[in-house]
Parts: C-alpha cells; structure tokens; sequence
C-alpha cells in the first residue's frame, strides 16, 4: 500500500489547491475524486456561471451600441452556442486542473472515498460514462495508507421541506447551470447572491425574470444603499422583483407566494423554477460517527488551522460550513497544506476571515470587503457616485457608487456597486488587511483614467482634499 504524506477527498479549488501546495514541499499526495476534477467552482459555479455571464454581458452591449454610434440593427441570442461555449470553458478549465495536479504529481484516485480512521481510506474505484456524466462503481477498492486526511467534500444547493426536487419544474443552480434550451420565463426563489447572478444571466439572455425574496429587500447582507441600487437596475432592465414574499409552493410550474406585507396570495406561471437560497455542506455522517468526528448540520468542525477534533484529520472548504467562496477555500486548502507541511504545533498558520473580498457578478458587478462597524458613532461615511469618474464617463457605465467607512484614517470596510468594481476593490482589501493610513495611498499616483484611480479619488475626498470632482453636498 502506498503511504502518503496527505490524502485529499474532494478535488475543488480547496483540495486541489492543498494538494498542489503539499507536492511542492515534497510531499506525496493522492487526491480522491468521485466525479469531475475542478469540484462545484469548475464544473457547475464559478466557471460555468461567469462564462453565460461573460456572454450576458456581450448581449447588453450589443443591444446598447446605438449610444456609441455603433448600429448592429436586429440580432439574436443563440442559447445553444452560448452552452456550447460554456461547455468548452468548463471543459478547458477541467483539464487545466488536472493537468495542474499531474505536473505536481499528485496521485488522482476516481471514486468514492470512504475513510476508515485518522490514517487509512479506501476507494471504491469508478469510471464516468462515455457522456461524461455519471459515474458508475466497478467494485475495485483500492486502500491508501497516509500521515494525514484532508476532507474536501464541498456542498449541495440547499432545498426547502416544502418544495418536491422531483418537480420537474423545480430546479437547482446544478442544474439550471448545466440547461442547453433557454426558458421563456424564470422564478427564482431567493434574492441572495446565486439570485441575483442567474437573474442576470437569463434576463439579459432573453428569459422573462422574477425574483421572490422573502425578507424586505435583496442582498441583506449587503449595505442598504447598494441592495437599492442593484434592485433599481435590475428592474430597469425588466426583472420583476417581489421583496417580502413568502414562496409557499411549487407544483407543475405553479408558484405560489405570499405578500408579507398585504397577505396576498401571488400565482406565477413559469416553466423553471430556480431553488437559490443558498447551499449546504456535504456531510457523511455515519462515516463520521465512525472515526469520531465532530460537526454540525452546518458543517464539519474545524479550529483556526483547520484542523478536526481527531488528529491526523483536517476540514477544508464548504465542507466546513465558514463559507461557499471558492477563494476562501483556497485559503483553507492553503492554511491546512502549510500546517501539515510544518508539523509544528506551536508555529501553525491560522486563518483570518476578518479581510475577504465578496463579489456578486451582476451587471454591473457589486463587491464587498471589510467589517462595517455596528457602532457608528466615530465613523466617517463616504459614498462616491462613479458618475464622477472620467473613465466610466468616457465608456458610460456610471452607475454606481463606492462606500467607505473610515475610522481614524483607516478603511474598516468598503462596498461598492458598478462596471468591473471586482477588479479595483483588491486595493481596499490589501489597505485593511495591512491597516494601511489613507493618506499613504492617496499620495501615489494613480494612472488616469481608470476605474483604480476612483479609489484614490473616494480617499481623497474622505480627507478633504480631492481635486478631480465635485459633489452637490461638497
């Protein structure tokens, strides 16, 4: 039997990235995977999902370029050919995975893992189909001896009691992800961060679009103003958004909702039903009765190293419960891989969830990052419209804003909505997580024009001193 230094099960971004990390070091790894390499984030998240986004995102400028003096006259939406990209692109990315993990020659097991104790798994081998689709178990076990386990399992889209999965109508991101025929109309149950992405897929890609969220407004857990902004967008772009409704049920395309606020009953008829509100941990529970293990119904127990109550076993990713991003995971993959190389209890890296940047990839896109204080009596506020920038004057994509609290000179936390805003706030992520003086940044130059230099410019204007705009309250 061949012994390793770790054995991974779970080969997305979180167990792969440790994998790699642990070969780098020296150390021989196995990585057990029972369906596709590359886990949710390849082959039915973030890849998948960003690619119809990306091709959302041609559709809306297509159909916007009479106010650049670019007349394309009619055009049509090919669905097929926008899966038949997406395919590609997860396919691609896949296979950059794999190869990833074979040039650190890490060892790839396909099949089912089942962990026997703090030291030994076994594989119950398996081949995909020909489609490449489902997976079927020969019988061949295979048992691996190793030093440590690290427990990658990822997460399952979370599914109501009062909702039949096996409605054909009813489906879940897995599967609306995966479709190859556009739905005339979509419902989508939660107005969360899947939410909001999907409705921006599909209604910029020709589906008629109606989101139903049961609290007063979408995305909560953002700052009131950006879930205001990105509502009022939405609907300018023909989303029906009905806040403060209960979905009580869905039969046969039927869905039925209730008004909080009136105590109407709402019917809507739409051939798809989206389920996004939210995902669960992947939880093996007799498997983990078996070896001792401590979780939840949320996720398995990890402490700040990600490591479990027995020792020798590690939790990484959505396994854990801490969080569905897949940069997170990659951290945890990360934190886990560096401990296990060191084997030093008193030197172990821990992981820091204070500083981590939240994207929501609607149009325009809305990001997150930072702690906004529940104590806001020192705090100075900045909201900064990107109407003032020159760049998004110059490309028209001026709505939009970015929010800062400060406290002392110091950013605590920034949300901001608008074009590409994904790619600029790592700037404000790095100025909190280094508890970086804001006076620091806005003394370096900023290349203009950019989207970037609105960073400095928000700065600028905190302190008092910005030179390249003017509020009406300024």
């Amino acid at each position: 039997m061949a012994k390793y230094k770790a054995v991974i099960l779970g080969g997305g971004p979180s167990g792969h990235s440790a994998a790699v990390r642990i070969s780098q070091s020296g150390g021989k790894v196995a990585l057990v995977e029972r369906d596709f390499i590359g886990g949710i984030c390849t082959n039915w998240g973030c890849t998948p999902s960003k690619s119809m986004i990306e091709s959302a995102k041609i559709a809306r400028t297509v159909a916007d370029s009479g106010k650049y003096g670019i007349s394309v006259g009619k055009f049509s939406i090919d669905f097929p050919g926008v899966a038949k990209r997406r395919k590609a692109v997860v396919e691609q990315t896949r296979q950059f995975v794999t190869d990833l993990l074979k040039k650190n020659q890490v060892d790839i097991f396909q099949g089912e893992g089942e962990i026997i104790s703090a030291h030994e798994l076994v594989v119950l081998g398996g081949k995909l189909d020909a489609d490449g689709k489902t997976m079927h178990y020969d019988g061949d076990e295979v048992k691996l001896e190793t030093e440590n386990i690290i427990i990658a399992t990822g997460s399952n889209p979370l599914i109501p009691g009062f909702i039949d999965p096996s409605d054909a109508s009813v489906v879940s991101s897995n599967r609306l992800i995966s479709i190859n025929k556009l739905p005339d109309s979509l419902v989508i149950i939660g107005g969360g961060v899947i939410g909001v992405e999907f409705a921006t897929i599909f209604s910029n890609l020709g589906s008629k679009v109606t989101i139903i969220e049961f609290l007063d407004r979408m995305l909560a857990q953002m700052d009131e103003d950006v879930s205001t902004e990105i509502t009022r967008l939405m609907r300018e772009n023909g989303v029906e958004v009905l806040t403060a409704h209960k979905c009580t049920g869905v039969k046969d395309g039927v869905i039925h909702a209730e008004n909080m606020r009136t105590g109407e009953d709402v019917r809507i008829k739409a051939p798809m039903t989206l389920v996004a509100i939210g995902r669960e941990a992947v939880l093996n529970e007799k498997m983990y009765q078996h070896i001792g293990l401590d979780y939840t119904k949320k996720g398995i127990n990890v402490d700040q190293c990600q490591r479990t109550n027995v020792p020798g076993i590690w939790a990484v990713g959505d396994a854990t419960g801490r969080s569905i991003l897949a940069h997170v995971g990659i951290q945890q993959g990360i934190v886990a891989a560096e401990n296990i190389i060191m084997h030093k209890k008193d030197k172990l890296r821990e992981m820091d969830y204070s500083v981590i940047p939240a994207v929501i990839y609607s149009l325009p896109e809305i990001v997150g990052v930072g702690q906004v204080p529940d104590d806001l009596s020192s705090v100075q506020i900045v909201k900064v419209p990107f109407a003032v920038n020159l760049r998004a004057g110059i490309e028209d994509y001026t709505d939009g804003f970015i929010k800062m609290w400060l406290k002392d000179n110091l950013v605590l936390a920034a949300q901001a909505v608008g074009h590409n805003v994904s790619e600029i706030m790592q700037e404000v992520a790095n100025m909190i997580a280094l508890k970086t003086d804001i006076r620091q940044v806005s003394e370096i130059i900023h290349a203009h024009p950019t989207y970037a230099e609105h960073i400095r410019s928000t700065l600028d204007y905190a302190l008092g001193k910005v030179v390249d705009f003017y509020l009406p309250s300024s």
